[in-house]
């Protein structure tokens, strides 16, 4: 009996030590898909930036005011921050928890977001239970995987936090 119940506690310790990522503040993959339908990954779309960019993750919905405040600044910053940095670019992709391409669509065109960003949704707001956010907004700025910078949110102080976070980084 205690064989049993040493190989049970073996095999769950082992199992916790290689579950998720291998480093803390690595993100976790979530399944997102484009407006196109098209299921992706968030590794693939990381997987085609390149290491040394920065990217900041906007987790965002069409019925959440403050995510209409804070995206034609992630905007106008990202504008701002690819045309002073032709090394390092700064890429934006806002996911819409909770949305369907229909929604998405219609906040995209009234937002004037073109192909400054690009986009995804989330309808069934896996990202949130995975990468462990309680609601929109949520930003994190990630470079190669690693999260830098993550907070619920939109506030002078969470955009200071962040800017601060991006402008260490040039």
């Amino acid at each position: 009996m205690k064989t049993i119940l040493w190989i049970l506690i073996s095999l769950l310790s082992i199992g916790s030590l290689t579950a998720g990522p291998k480093d803390q503040n690595e993100i976790r993959n979530i399944p997102l898909y484009s407006l196109d339908l098209e299921r992706k990954t968030l590794y693939q779309e990381l997987g085609q930036i390149p290491e040394d960019d920065l990217i900041i993750l906007n987790f965002t919905s069409s019925d959440c005011p403050p995510c209409k405040e804070e995206v034609p600044n992630l905007l106008e910053y990202s504008k701002k921050w690819n045309s002073s940095h032709p090394k390092r670019k700064l890429h934006l992709l806002i996911i819409f928890v909770g949305d369907n391409p229909g929604s998405v669509s219609k906040l995209a065109n009234e937002l004037g977001i073109k192909k400054q960003a690009s986009l995804y949704f989330d309808s069934l707001q896996t990202s949130m239970r995975i990468l462990e956010f309680p609601g929109t907004p949520t930003t994190m700025v990630v470079q190669n995987k690693n999260v830098l910078f993550k907070e619920y949110g939109y506030t002078q102080e969470n955009w200071s936090k962040m800017i601060s976070v991006l402008e260490n980084r040039r």
